[in-house]
């Protein structure tokens, strides 16, 4: 006998109630309707949408030319930055392939707002059709055959326990997800508990995303950065590089934002669930460190070249990571850190890289913007919260 499915409209694809959006939560919400923008309960959503449109990039428009050359003939001799950047590239792909799927599977699927939705799909639009893209353009500049580099991925121990580390979080609140929007079209009663663990769950996925933004990508865009600033070599792959952390600064701020509304206000749903998972969410950034470390000492097993070492990269590493925990309200200790407690840039001159807008105009925009700071300036004056704007920027 063919099951019959009971359509609810707080799960379906178009809601005909009318909604009072600004009533709203960020998720769990009446439905979906209209996509409406006039007056988004949340502006920097909106803002920080229209921010990534304006500067879009086209994946194959930096020059590879040199970097290729580079890489076939001065880079035979260079066995440690050929290891790295290899490897980083591996990883990258890797991090990038999963956060072009991620937010808006979860997030987009369980939000109500319009203005989250529109951001979540354009969040994805980068991660994906822009940042994956770019991989493989280097990949086929730097390598004869890019195939084995992808394939080799699959057989690198250090990057598949990086890989699991990460996907689990994901897949968890993936299938929280389905089996949530699976209840709720069967009418199938959904407890408290249920609720707070899927809660849980997608608070968790929003902390994984805010460490692979913040803290994952970033060595590895320093170790090839470093070959750059160093040597002089791969201008083309750290110009890609600057592109594609823009982005992540961007969304970075994305998860920064979204973590303050669900950790402070009690209409959203989260505060509670926050409270009781943070000395959880501690311990996850403690091992995101960790691994990261590892990951570190892994690809300068090769040992180190000019312009970086294993320690350097490590320190700077700390220092981050500090910074992203501050920023969402926890507190990291020096000894949940390994001993080591970094507050001040080892690597100074990597903000030329991260603030390119700052250093230079861009050969497709007429405007001067700086990523970051352009999605949150807009909204400073009728934020409530200047302390928190002040420590995105």
């Amino acid at each position: 006998m063919e099951e019959k499915i009971m359509l609810n409209t707080d799960v379906s694809l178009y809601n005909d109630n009318k909604i009072d959006f600004s009533k709203e939560p960020i998720f769990f919400g009446t439905g979906k309707n209209t996509q409406r923008f006039e007056d988004p309960k949340y502006p920097f959503f909106d803002k920080s949408n229209l921010q990534q449109q304006g500067q879009d990039w086209m994946a194959d428009e930096i020059p590879l030319t040199k970097d290729r050359s580079q890489f076939k003939t001065i880079f035979k001799d260079k066995i440690p930055e050929t290891f790295v950047t290899t490897r980083n590239f591996q990883k990258l792909i890797f991090l990038d392939s999963l956060n072009g799927r991620g937010p808006f599977l979860i997030l987009g699927q369980l939000t109500t707002l319009p203005e989250f939705e529109n951001v979540t799909i354009t969040w994805d639009y980068f991660e994906a059709a822009k940042h994956s893209r770019t991989y493989t353009e280097e990949l086929r500049a730097l390598y004869d055959n890019p195939e084995e580099i992808f394939n080799e991925s699959f057989e690198i121990p250090e990057l598949l326990e990086i890989a699991k580390s990460i996907s689990t979080p994901f897949e968890e609140a993936y299938y929280e997800t389905i089996g949530y929007i699976y209840k709720r079209q069967r009418g199938i009663e959904i407890t408290r508990e249920e609720m707070d663990y899927i809660k849980e769950k997608i608070l968790m996925v929003i902390i994984e995303i805010n460490a692979l933004e913040g803290i994952r990508f970033y060595p590895g865009f320093a170790a090839i950065w470093s070959i750059t600033e160093g040597q002089g070599y791969l201008p083309g792959s750290s110009e890609n590089l600057q592109f594609i952390c823009r982005d992540e600064n961007t969304h970075l701020a994305l998860t920064q934002y979204l973590l303050k509304l669900l950790r402070t206000i009690p209409e959203e749903g989260f505060v509670d669930i926050y409270k009781k998972n943070i000395d959880k969410i501690t311990a996850r950034y403690y091992q995101v460190y960790k691994e990261e470390k590892k990951w570190i000492q892994y690809i300068f097993s090769e040992g180190s070249y000019i312009g970086m070492n294993e320690d350097i990269l490590i320190q700077y590493l700390n220092y981050i990571t500090i910074r992203r925990m501050k920023a969402i309200g926890l507190k990291p200790t020096k000894e949940g850190l390994d001993g080591l407690y970094i507050t001040k840039n080892p690597l100074p001159w990597i903000e030329k890289y991260i603030n390119m807008d700052k250093n230079e105009k861009l050969p497709q925009e007429e405007k001067v913007l700086n990523y970051l700071t352009g999605a949150v300036e807009q909204d400073i004056e009728n934020h409530q919260d200047l302390d928190f704007i002040k420590e995105l920027l």
